[in-house]
């Protein structure tokens, strides 16, 4: 393509926003990323990261009227094969694929093909009294220092009451903090955004040729992802860890 038709933007999208377009499958991942490898302690951090409203760095997208036919899905968790854009268009996502795996699967739930862990539960709690984040085979810990009410699924708190904590000052563990750390975390909800970089006008070669600067810079590619990136082929098969899960 023409260099006169490539093109960068940036957009900021509300992190809620962000969760919910990943869930209808607006973005898919192109085969040359590498799998998803982030650990449960790498996606608390995430989240504490947002709870604090620290940045976590921008997604970098490519928008393209070319399908690839040879494509995953966001962390091996099922997505429905939908296109809500009229213009055609596909979102790729060329950078951030951890962290928005991270939130996607955390955000909903349940067990997926990740990393080959094929049993671990993502469904991501909040402990209001510790202000800390927690994966469901940690509840039972939990439980035994605050009461269940204080112990919120993260997926549920976007629809809480804003006085979800009002009376709740004779359960176990309550503290004058269980409100602040309710408020806060239900305030990133609304208020965190999330930038992303937008690549338009760019073929299959350049945004290879992208995706391989960038993790020279980051964290290093294996041999066989970067030969994997620069001989990159759109075949007429599909290639998508796309089975249903329970959630």
């Amino acid at each position: 393509m023409h260099y006169r038709n490539r093109k960068i933007t940036t957009d900021n999208i509300n992190l809620l926003q962000f969760i919910r377009q990943l869930t209808e499958g607006e973005f898919l991942i192109p085969t040359f990323q590498r799998l998803f490898v982030w650990s449960p302690e790498h996606i608390c951090n995430l989240w504490d990261s947002i709870y604090h409203c620290y940045p976590i760095g921008s997604i970098l997208c490519w928008k393209t009227k070319t399908r690839l036919h040879v494509h995953r899905r966001i962390g091996g968790f099922f997505i429905p094969d939908v296109n809500h854009s009229n213009s055609g268009r596909q979102v790729y996502i060329l950078d951030g694929q951890q962290r928005a795996t991270s939130l996607l699967v955390s955000f909903h739930g349940g067990t997926g093909r990740v990393k080959e862990q094929y049993s671990f539960d993502y469904t991501l709690y909040f402990d209001l009294t510790k202000a800390e984040f927690f994966f469901q085979k940690d509840y039972h810990k939990h439980v035994w220092e605050a009461d269940g009410h204080f112990l919120v699924r993260v997926k549920d708190v976007p629809e809480l009451p804003a006085d979800y904590c009002g009376g709740s000052d004779g359960k176990f563990g309550f503290s004058p903090a269980v409100d602040d750390n309710f408020a806060q975390l239900k305030y990133v909800f609304s208020n965190y955004d999330i930038p992303l970089i937008n690549l338009k006008g760019f073929d299959i070669e350049g945004v290879c040729a992208i995706f391989e600067r960038i993790n020279q810079t980051g964290i290093r590619l294996k041999n066989m992802d970067i030969l994997i990136a620069r001989g990159f082929k759109n075949y007429a098969t599909v290639v998508e860890e796309d089975f249903p899960i329970e959630t």
